[in-house]
């Protein structure tokens, strides 16, 4: 179990019917460890997902505690000064956007498109790559985008 955890699978769990109680308790708590890990990590995955869909609304539940619940608090922090930022109608755009930029995206993806960086031959030019020219794109996709 310890080296799925290590390698980010959190859905292994430990044996913890042991003859030994100490031990069985151990395994039990270390599987409830795992578990809380898991939840808040799928929280923070499923704010992160709404946002890069362009839901600047979705924030993270407040359930958290410890070092997630700090996670949870920067992260709706960030979101509300977005959408301040944005204001109504600039939210409304950013969703707009983040829609065109993802089918983009997704487009990209489709064509099994290697994200690889390819050597240019000039020293002076920057080294042009798939995620460059995604990010021109989405420069691209956001010209005269304003708040």
């Amino acid at each position: 179990m310890a080296t799925a955890v290590l390698g980010g699978d959190l859905t292994r769990r430990m044996k913890a019917d042991y003859a030994d109680p100490d031990l069985s308790r151990s395994a039990a708590i270390l599987n409830e460890l795992i578990t809380s890990i898991g939840d808040n990590l799928a929280d923070f995955n499923d704010a992160m997902a709404a946002l890069a869909h362009g839901d600047l609304h979705r924030g993270m539940r407040d359930k958290h505690r410890g070092a997630f619940g700090q996670l949870q608090k920067n992260f709706n922090l960030a979101l509300a000064t977005v959408r301040t930022v944005l204001g109504e109608q600039g939210s409304g755009r950013f969703t707009e956007k983040a829609t065109k930029f993802r089918r983009m995206l997704a487009g990209v993806r489709s064509k099994g498109a290697a994200f690889e960086i390819r050597v240019s031959d000039e020293e002076s030019r920057p080294i042009p790559s798939p995620p460059h020219d995604l990010w021109l794109k989405l420069a691209d996709a956001l010209d005269g985008f304003s708040a």
